[in-house]
């Protein structure tokens, strides 16, 4: 993108590269083929997999399925589960550079299955009542300051859900104290009849969102393990897979959840 003072024309012919430069320097996710963008995997994510399976056990494939998609930050999750099958997928992306990003991908990889949304996926989920099949909530849930009401809503949208969440675990603050990752004051809340524990993670970074991908505010809840499970065994979703995997941000959850 040109800095100030620059010119915002192109002048080199259109190329699939010359569109994934409008955000260049920019991109989190490593772009299938020659493209050059970001380093992360997430075009070729196993969590992805993981969860196409689990749902497949659940007797709810991916193939033909209608999904809810929260934060799909640059659509390389999206990408994956069209290639998987899906029949629709609805995608809500509150980030303004994120969102456009999904945009270019849609471009890029023809993902006329997909319609990317811009905005609030939580605010989307309380006021749409459409029902899905599939939930996808990956990398999403540690960045919201009511987690629980992600969890009550998916399960009343959705006959099952994928969620990957960092969450807090003391033995890790413990071992790396130098990350404050969900270590910041705990309090007891209550929502929609559930009491769980939650724990203040402040973002740091001061302002810069050119390479955030966090919340809308400026800090976020983590819940613990225990009561992520319990959460969606109150609403119903006691149907559960669930797998701890290390991350350097914290200690992550992979679960998979329907209804018996």
């Amino acid at each position: 993108m040109p800095g100030p003072g620059e010119s915002p024309y192109y002048f080199g012919p259109p190329s699939r590269q010359s569109l994934v430069d409008v955000f260049a320097g920019q991109w989190a996710s490593r772009l299938p083929g020659d493209l050059t963008a970001g380093d992360a995997g997430l075009f070729q994510d196993p969590r992805i997999a993981w969860a196409a399976e689990r749902f497949a056990e659940f007797g709810l494939p991916v193939p033909g399925a209608s999904i809810v998609e929260l934060g799909p930050l640059e659509g390389g999750h999206t990408t994956m589960l069209r290639d998987l099958g899906a029949a629709h997928l609805t995608a809500i992306e509150a980030n303004r550079d994120a969102f456009l990003k999904c945009l270019v991908v849609k471009e890029l990889f023809n993902l006329t299955q997909a319609r990317f949304l811009f905005g609030d996926g939580v605010a989307h989920l309380r006021t749409d009542d459409t029902a899905y099949d599939l939930g996808i909530a990956c990398g999403f849930l540690y960045h919201m300051v009511n987690p629980v009401e992600v969890i009550e809503l998916l399960t009343r949208r959705c006959r099952a859900v994928f969620l990957w969440t960092v969450h807090h675990d003391p033995a890790f603050t413990a071992a790396h104290p130098d990350r404050p990752a969900g270590s910041g004051p705990a309090h007891q809340a209550i929502h929609a009849g559930f009491q769980h524990t939650l724990h203040r993670h402040d973002y740091t970074n001061g302002g810069d969102f050119k390479r955030f991908w966090g919340g809308p505010a400026p800090f976020a809840h983590w819940m613990e393990r225990a009561d992520i499970l319990a959460a969606f065994a109150h609403f119903g979703f006691t149907r559960q897979v669930a797998v701890t995997e290390n991350n350097p941000n914290g200690t992550a959850l992979l679960l998979a959840a329907t209804r018996e």
